[in-house]
């Protein structure tokens, strides 16, 4: 069986099984190696675990065609669920915060073995290596849900990109800097938490997603064949997808068919070039 690594259900599957498998390796050489730094990584890892199983969870409902409740179907369960991954990352950037600031008041320095810095570097390049596999696939389809997920494993990159350097600096007789480096840390965790967490109000708020897709639908629409001018054309995000509801200027000489068949053609024409439009409702309007 062919094995499509560009659809969102393997990306996520993908995701969970490679999470799984680090969070295991960072514990373990947390404790082994006398990392506190290491283990509250590894509880970095957990929370994005977490958030990767609720995106595929939610993957198969958000998918759910429209129906009579939800006549613009279910793809705003990607934004809720977008939403529950950035306070994910808020919390953790927290939690890793606090720790560290524990750390330093308490003066609970510890000096690590060697075995925590090559977990760290191994969290490194395989969780970097997840997020641009993730966004890619994200941004492929348009998913404001697994693009959240990509940035979630951005921010456990970073982590441990701060661990990397506590642990280093701590072997070096500098305790103090592996609290300083997770609270670094944890400031760009909580930056990334607060990006993915406005891009999702933006949608929620009906914001237009770009000026380019506002620009290529308008484009798209004056060049069909037998519309004069087009009074507006509005963008309606739906988590992955739009909903596009214009209203088109033809001559007034024209038939009724002949209308309906230009008005055809825009919905044709929009949802060709641009496969994120799910519908296209067009009002004629005779000039």
């Amino acid at each position: 069986m062919k094995i499509n690594f560009c659809s969102d259900k393997t990306c996520t599957i993908f995701g969970l099984v490679v999470n799984g498998v680090l969070i295991l390796i960072k514990f373990i050489a947390g404790l082994v190696g006398k990392s506190q730094t290491m283990i509250a990584d590894s509880i970095h890892s957990l929370s994005d675990e977490v958030a990767t199983l609720v995106v595929f969870i939610s993957l198969k409902y958000s998918k759910k065609p429209p129906d009579k409740n939800h006549p613009y179907g279910h793809g705003n369960l990607e934004v809720i669920t977008a939403f529950f991954v950035s306070c994910l990352i808020l919390i953790t950037g927290i939690f890793l915060g606090y720790s560290a600031i524990h750390t330093i008041v308490h003066k609970h320095y510890v000096i690590p073995e060697t075995i925590t810095i090559y977990a760290a570097i191994l969290s490194i390049i395989t969780k970097e290596l997840l997020f641009r596999y993730t966004y890619y696939v994200g941004k492929n389809l348009n998913s404001t849900m697994l693009i959240a997920n990509a940035y979630d494993h951005r921010s456990d990159a970073l982590s441990s990109v701060g661990a990397l350097v506590a642990i280093s600096a701590a072997k070096v007789a500098l305790p103090i800097m592996d609290p300083i480096g997770s609270i670094i840390i944890s400031l760009f965790v909580l930056k990334m938490g607060i990006d993915v967490l406005k891009e999702n109000v933006f949608i929620i708020m009906d914001t237009v997603p770009s000026q380019k897709v506002q620009s290529d639908v308008e484009h798209l629409i004056s060049k069909v064949n037998g519309v004069k001018n087009f009074s507006f054309a509005k963008i309606h995000p739906v988590g992955r997808y739009y909903f596009i509801e214009t209203e088109i200027l033809v001559d007034k000489q024209l038939t009724l068919e002949e209308a309906h068949s230009i008005a055809e053609e825009v919905k044709t024409v929009l949802k060709t070039y641009i496969p994120q439009i799910k519908d296209v409702v067009v009002h004629i309007e005779p000039q």
